[in-house]
């Protein structure tokens, strides 16, 4: 049984258990999945068969989630797309990767623009048609995902139902069976969020969707007030929950079990002071959307080797490489290549063109763009990211797409987009431009209208040229070398 089928023979078995919170909507399990069938039958009218794709960029969470399960009822395989993007981002998506459909409930979608179609909430509560369904057909991929949601040529990712039942029951791995409890602040497109709720939702436990604008307080008064045995948040975020609750003699929510630290790398002392006036709980992985998880790290090994990533986790298997593929010694920094149960099926650039690439990936493995090393007692180390990939608040922005977006605008010459540290989002997003100053309100402006605001540049440069090496390699680092925090020239989107 693929995990399509064994979510949706959760939700026939549990009943009357509470499945899902938002604000002041409640879900049961049997409730839920009368709406998942007759989101089926209205997806069904609407056209959409077996083997479809579907995106989903709805803002409602407990939305999301039945219509994915109603997309895997029909055998359909869902994307779901980051409802905040611009609408030419969403309409680039569908037509690279040919999607049939694209249900968002925010605004009418024009049909010049993709195939769209307004969500709409009586879907979850009357079927167009009495009608009967198996219990879902997971012979076509789970997921779509794209490798990046920044503007650009993002790859597509195809995610089995096995793969997916492997990455859900990695979240379940050490866990109690009886933290039952989730509540999460983060939007259901970021895939961690989704395997997270399903591990929760597969074992008959309440899901509570916490708003995701919040201060540090309110976000522990929910914790609190819901009994939360789990959670899951960006390092960022954690970041402000410690220093919210200072040094305690104790820690503050002793009956979460699991903290998640999820979307990127945490300092040590975050990691220690999470772990020490928090919750013992914590706990933070190492994976990629290519390979799921790597390592981990918690108990213990946190408070031995807190600047690691853990541990390569049971069913892993690690080997830091040189670029040539060639295996490095113990404590030598190279690319780190992981093989893992839960690699994603295929990888696809538009057009639905295979990615092939033998330095890449290959039969179980793949190569996430991370260098590091492992030690004489076999903790991975993280060193560097060989991609340049910045990590914003738990959201991935490669520089390199966001440079062929910024090089559209004509009064555009040369640009370098970078990634620099900041307190409160982990990394933030600097674009060296090389233009005319007379031009910088028309490019903000442009930017302001093409780049979604998460990963929008919050520094933007204008400068006379940009730095190379004797080989043509930008220098990112001499970039941003340059920033300060209230530096002179710089100005926020």
């Amino acid at each position: 049984m693929g995990f399509g089928k064994e979510i949706l023979a959760a939700f026939a078995s549990h009943g009357e258990r509470v499945a899902m919170l938002s604000g002041h909507e409640t879900v049961t399990y049997a409730q839920g999945l009368s709406q998942i069938h007759r989101l089926a039958a209205n997806f069904t009218a609407l056209g959409l068969r077996r083997g479809d794709r579907v995106g989903l960029a709805m803002v409602g969470n407990i939305d999301v989630v039945l219509s994915i399960l109603a997309c895997w009822q029909i055998g359909a395989t869902p994307t779901v797309m980051d409802f905040r993007a611009p609408r030419s981002q969403r309409a680039k998506s569908a037509r690279d990767f040919t999607l049939a459909l694209i249900l968002e409930n925010r605004s009418p979608p024009g049909d010049d623009v993709y195939p769209g179609m307004l969500f709409q909430q009586d879907w979850r509560h009357a079927a167009p048609a009495a009608r009967s369904f198996a219990p879902g057909d997971d012979s076509n991929p789970a997921f779509l995902m794209f490798s990046s949601g920044t503007t650009g040529d993002p790859k597509g990712y195809l995610q089995s139902h096995e793969a997916l039942a492997g990455r859900v029951a990695g979240h379940r791995r050490g866990v109690p069976g009886t933290a039952m409890r989730f509540l999460t602040p983060m939007v259901m497109s970021y895939s961690a969020t989704r395997h997270q709720v399903f591990s929760y939702l597969r074992n008959g436990g309440t899901v509570n969707f916490f708003p995701p604008l919040f201060t540090p307080s309110e976000l522990i008064e929910a914790l609190l007030s819901f009994k939360a045995s789990a959670t899951a948040l960006p390092p960022p975020v954690i970041s402000r929950l410690v220093r919210e609750v200072g040094e305690r003699s104790a820690a503050l929510l002793p009956d979460v079990a699991v903290l998640f630290s999820i979307g990127g790398p945490a300092t040590p002392d975050d990691k220690l002071a999470a772990y020490r006036n928090l919750s013992p709980g914590y706990r933070i992985n190492y994976s990629s959307s290519l390979t799921g998880a790597i390592s981990s790290l918690s108990d213990a090994d946190l408070l031995a080797k807190p600047a690691s990533a853990g541990r390569p986790l049971a069913d892993v298997r690690i080997e830091i490489v040189d670029p040539d593929g060639s295996p490095l010694g113990t404590g030598q920094n190279g690319l780190i290549k992981a093989w893992t149960p839960t690699m994603v099926s295929a990888v696809m650039l538009a057009g639905n063109k295979p990615f092939i690439d033998p330095k890449v990936m290959g039969p179980g493995w793949g190569i996430p763009g991370d260098i590091g090393f492992i030690d004489d007692e076999g903790f991975l180390t993280i060193v560097d990211r060989e991609s340049d990939m910045i990590v914003r608040g738990g959201v991935n922005v490669a520089p390199q797409e966001l440079e062929k977006l910024i090089r559209q605008h004509p009064k555009v010459r040369d640009v370098a987009v970078a990634g620099f540290p900041d307190a409160t989002m982990g990394q933030e997003i600097a674009a060296f431009i090389v233009a005319e100053p007379a031009g910088q309100a028309e490019i903000e402006a442009f930017l302001r209208a093409n780049i979604a605001s998460d990963r929008r540049p919050r520094e933007i440069r204008i400068v006379t040229s940009l730095p190379y090496s004797d080989n043509g390699k930008l220098l990112r680092r001499k970039l941003v070398e340059t920033l300060s925090p209230a530096g002179p020239g710089s100005q926020r989107t």
